[in-house]
């Protein structure tokens, strides 16, 4: 027995065996079940905001929270097995340097604590935004799935913000009300240097306050159409009809005339019909009132009046104007309606043995000079 405590009180490294025993000990068994607690602790967390969680699945909780947590627990695990051992005041970070290797692991530890706690407070800020998110599935409008993500992300470039100066001011001791204020005064050189992304910024708050569309409404932007996929702190993901991802400043989407094409209830069609010129009227008249009668007693064209006029005399037609609504907001929905309608209309030119007219050109020869006779 006095042997093995002579052994264990042996000095290797300015500390005992038994110590380095300990140290490598707390390392080996943290090492082997950091998981088992990282999972285990992620689990009692769910259970204790079981009931704001929307029946958002466990493993969902657990899935967010695992590495975060078993970071923790490892930056705990090494902070016990250094507890362990000691560092003579001679040894520093860099030979005849200033900082000894104890203050260094020191001030390393406390950075990687508050990183972990930050990291592990912004996996439930998220966990949250997809609660949230999970309600607002439930509304009938869709206000809120647009507003969650844009606050979760503010909440957490906060949250981020501050922990930057807890890391300053914790763990370097800096004066970070001074920080601060020279931060304040230099804010001006800042902003002007920054013009554009505030202006972006500022005007992505007031498409959210006004909220002008919500993702996933289909909007018109000039001669560009497309559907909202994201509003962010700069821009606005747009897809185009085309398929392509279209990059939008929020500045621009505030300053331009904008047009939401999700909020109308239907899609207004406008189109001429021209027969030709030797097209009796009777005949006319007929496919007026034919076409007319389709729109008023077809459900999906007759939520709002409907226009069918022998509308002008061209130069080589006679002209048939047709305006209708089709009661769909969606882009192709209405096509699909208005394709019908040519159907309908093709069949009753038909039936009335009516043809469409063709740009024609008549040319007239100019008589040969030979067969002129000259009256003096």
């Amino acid at each position: 027995m006095n042997k093995i405590d002579k052994i264990l009180k042996t000095t290797f490294l300015y500390n005992s065996l038994e110590n380095w025993l300990w140290f490598l000990g707390i390392l080996l068994i943290g090492w082997l079940f950091k998981r088992v607690f990282s999972v285990l602790v992620s689990n009692i967390a769910y259970r204790l905001i079981k009931k704001e969680t929307q029946n958002v699945p466990v493993a969902k909780f657990v899935d967010l929270l695992k590495r975060p947590v078993e970071f923790t627990l490892s930056l705990l695990i090494i902070y016990m097995a250094v507890d362990e051992v000691s560092f003579p005041r001679k040894w520093r970070i860099i030979p005849f340097g200033k900082m000894r290797v104890s203050d260094f692991a020191d001030k390393l530890l406390d950075t990687l604590f508050i990183i972990a706690i930050t990291w592990i407070i912004i996996r439930l800020i998220k966990f949250f935004a997809i609660v949230f998110l999970k309600r607002a599935e439930e509304n009938e409008t869709k206000a809120d799935e647009h507003l969650v993500p844009f606050f979760r992300d503010i909440i957490i470039a906060l949250i981020v913000f501050c922990s930057f100066f807890l890391i300053l001011g914790f763990v370097f001791r800096q004066d970070v009300i001074s920080l601060i204020t020279g931060l304040g005064i230099g804010g001006v050189a800042l902003a002007l240097a920054a013009r554009a992304t505030l202006e972006n910024l500022f005007a992505s708050f007031t498409l959210f306050t006004e909220q002008p569309f919500i993702v996933g409404d289909d909007i018109e932007l000039g001669t560009m159409v497309g559907k909202i996929e994201k509003v962010g702190f700069r821009s606005t993901r747009i897809r185009h009809v085309d398929g392509s991802l279209v990059i939008v400043p929020n500045q621009m989407l505030v300053s331009e005339t904008l047009n939401n094409l999700s909020q109308r209830k239907d899609r207004r069609h406008k189109f001429f019909v021209r027969l030709k010129l030797d097209t009796p009227l009777s005949k006319i008249k007929l496919v007026v009132d034919e076409i007319q009668d389709v729109l008023i007693t077809n459900e999906l064209t007759s939520e709002h009046e409907s226009h069918v006029k022998f509308d002008s005399i061209g130069e080589y037609s006679l002209n048939i104007l047709i305006v209708f609504f089709a009661a769909t907001p969606d882009y192709w929905e209405s096509k699909t309606i208005r394709e019908d309608m040519n159907f309908v209309i093709s069949k009753i030119l038909e039936k009335h043995q009516v043809e469409l007219a063709q740009p024609t050109t008549t040319l007239f020869g100019i008589a040969d000079e030979k067969n002129i006779d000259y009256d003096y």
